[in-house]
């Protein structure tokens, strides 16, 4: 993918993220994650490094008022065992 491929895709990229929202997504988040992370992988210049982190923060957003997505749950607490100090 040259500088100019990428640069397409992120134009895109930056026009659906735009436009979509987390109750009405298709395709899904998960597909704009990957399309995200592929770029990341391609070599880009600082500008393009920085509008991709754009797009992940935006994205981010999106993953996380997603109504599919699971309500978030608190770790269970750990089982404790009573010890006895040695002596």
């Amino acid at each position: 993918m040259n500088h100019h491929d990428v640069e397409q895709e992120l134009q895109h990229l930056e026009y659906v993220f735009a436009h979509i929202s987390a109750t009405d997504t298709v395709p899904p988040l998960s597909y704009w994650r990957n399309r995200l992370d592929s770029l990341r992988k391609k070599p880009i210049v600082p500008p393009q490094r920085v509008r991709i982190s754009r797009l992940e923060e935006a994205l981010g957003v999106l993953e996380v008022t997603s109504p599919g997505k699971a309500e978030a749950k608190p770790p269970a607490p750990v089982a404790r065992t009573a010890t006895r100090a040695r002596r």
